[in-house]
C-alpha cells in the first residue's frame, strides 16, 4: 500500500517537473536563472498569425521577447531554428528595442521576430530557440544561456483548388497586371493592333505580387499551353524575384516575359490567365484574371513561299514537265508534218471536217486494215456528224450546233477506236 501511494506520489512530482521543463525556459546559468525567479530578466515567446485558422503559405512569425530590469551588456545572439516542411526566413541582424513599465520596474525589451511559412497542412512543432544574452546586476554583468519553450501549431488546407495543379497564392493584397509589346520589322509598339503578320513578335509581361509572403512562394502563371507550339515560337525569359519589406509588411514581385513570335497564318489567341488568391485576412478565396487575347495574322510573302514551299514546288515541277511535254510534242509536229496523228491533232484543232476524215483513215488503214469508210456494206451519204459514218444509232447532232465541237470530234474518235474489232477487214461497197 506504502509503494502504491510512493509510486503515484513519484509520477505526479515528474509530471509536474516535466511541465514545468516544457512550458519554462531553459537557463543555464546558475545567477541568471536567480534573475529569472525575481523576474529581473523576463523571457516570452508566442505566434502571431493573421487568422486563428492557419492556411498553408500564410505568414506566421515566431516573437521571442528578452527583457530585463536594467541593461542589456552585450548584443544579444539568438541561434538559427529550423522547423520541418516549412520556409524559415533569414532573421534580421537587429531587434526592436524599447522600454515597458511592469509593476512599478522599467524593462528594456529586445523584441527579435523570425518568419516561417508552413508549405503543406499538419501539425508543426517549433523547437526551443536557443539566445545568449548578457546582463546588468549591479555592478557586475551576468552573461548566460537560454532557451524558449517549444511551440505547436496547425495548418490546414482551406480550399479545394489549393492543389499541385492549379495556380494560387496565400497572403493579402495580391495584384495582378500585364504589359504587351508589339515588335513588327517595321515598328515597336505597346498599343497591339488587331491585324498582325507572321513573323510579328508579341512580348507579354505579367507581374504577380502580393502582401505577407515572399516571391518563392509565388506561383508560375505562363504555363504554355501544347495548342500554342503550332502558333507561335515561345521564347521564356529568366524570371524576376523581388522581396522587400516596408513597415514590418513583406511585399513580394514574382515577374515573368515570355515573347511570343507568330509563326502561322490564320486567327491565334493567347489563353486567359487565373490564379487562385486565399486572403488570409478575410479567410476567403478570391481570383485573379487576366483576358485572353486574340489576332488576326496574315501572310507576308516570305512566310506565303515558306509555309506553301512543298505545295508550290510540286506546281512548279508539273507546270515544268507540263511545258516540257509541250515542247518536244511541238518540235515532234514540226518535224513530222505528214504524220498521221499530228495530222488529226490539227484536224481537231482547226475543226476541218475534210482533213479530220483522212486522218481518221489514214489511222484506220494504218492500225485496222480498214481501206474504205464503209460499215457493214453501207456507205453513208449524209455527213452531217462525222459519228453517223460510223454509228447507225448515234442520235443526229449538226457539228456547227456543238458548244464544245473539239471535244466532240475527240469524243467521236475514242468511241470509234474502242467499237472497232481488230480483225482483218475486206473491202465493202463500191
Amino acid at each position: 500500500m506504502k509503494l502504491s501511494r510512493l509510486f503515484q506520489l513519484l509520477c505526479l512530482v515528474m509530471g509536474v517537473i516535466t511541465h514545468f521543463a516544457y512550458s519554462q525556459p531553459h537557463i543555464h546559468n546558475q545567477k541568471l536563472a536567480l534573475l529569472y525567479e525575481q523576474s529581473s530578466v523576463r523571457l516570452n515567446v508566442w505566434l502571431s498569425h493573421a487568422s486563428s485558422d492557419i492556411a498553408v503559405h500564410e505568414q506566421v512569425t515566431l516573437n521571442i521577447e528578452v527583457m530585463t530590469d536594467t541593461w542589456f551588456t552585450k548584443g544579444t545572439k539568438v541561434h538559427r531554428v529550423e522547423v520541418d516542411n516549412a520556409v524559415v526566413l533569414p532573421m534580421s541582424s537587429f531587434a526592436v528595442n524599447s522600454t515597458e513599465r511592469i509593476d512599478g520596474k522599467v524593462y528594456s525589451k529586445q523584441l527579435w521576430e523570425i518568419v516561417l511559412y508552413p508549405l503543406q497542412s499538419g501539425v508543426y512543432q517549433v523547437p526551443p530557440v536557443t539566445l545568449e544574452i548578457g546582463v546588468k546586476q549591479g555592478s557586475n554583468d551576468i552573461d548566460g544561456v537560454v532557451k524558449t519553450k517549444a511551440l505547436s501549431f496547425d495548418v490546414h488546407t482551406p480550399s479545394a483548388n489549393m492543389m499541385s495543379d492549379q495556380i494560387w497564392l496565400t497572403g493579402t493584397e495580391a495584384n495582378l497586371k500585364e504589359k504587351w509589346t508589339l515588335i513588327s520589322p517595321n515598328e515597336s509598339s505597346q498599343d497591339l493592333a488587331e491585324q498582325l503578320s507572321v513573323g510579328d513578335s508579341i512580348t507579354r509581361e505579367i507581374t504577380l505580387s502580393a502582401h505577407d509572403t515572399i516571391s518563392a512562394l509565388l506561383p508560375e502563371v505562363t504555363a504554355i499551353p501544347d495548342r500554342l507550339v503550332s502558333q507561335f515560337l515561345v521564347y521564356r525569359e529568366s524570371t524576376q524575384y523581388r522581396d522587400n519589406e516596408q513597415r514590418g509588411v513583406r511585399h513580394a514581385q514574382r515577374i515573368e516575359r515570355v515573347t511570343y513570335i507568330v509563326n502561322q497564318s490564320g486567327r491565334v489567341t493567347l489563353p486567359a490567365v487565373r490564379v487562385f488568391w486565399w486572403d488570409s485576412v478575410s479567410q476567403q478565396q478570391r481570383t485573379l484574371v487576366l483576358p485572353e487575347r486574340s489576332w488576326q495574322v496574315s501572310h507576308t510573302f516570305a512566310s506565303f513561299m515558306d509555309q506553301h514551299k512543298v505545295l508550290l514546288g510540286s506546281v512548279a515541277a508539273f507546270i515544268a514537265a507540263l511545258v516540257l511535254v509541250v515542247t518536244i510534242l511541238y518540235r515532234y509536229a514540226q518535224t513530222h508534218r505528214n504524220n498521221r496523228w499530228v495530222t488529226l491533232t490539227q484536224a481537231i484543232y482547226l475543226k476541218d471536217i475534210t482533213l479530220y476524215e483522212q486522218a481518221v483513215y489514214l489511222i484506220l488503214l494504218k492500225h485496222f486494215k480498214f481501206k474504205v469508210l464503209v460499215q457493214d456494206g453501207k456507205t453513208f451519204d449524209e455527213l452531217d456528224v462525222i459519228w453517223q459514218r460510223y454509228q447507225q444509232n448515234m442520235a443526229h447532232h449538226p457539228l456547227a450546233d456543238m458548244k464544245h465541237p473539239r471535244i466532240f470530234l475527240i469524243k467521236v474518235l475514242v468511241k470509234l477506236l474502242m467499237s472497232i474489232q481488230p480483225t482483218p477487214a475486206k473491202v465493202l461497197g463500191r
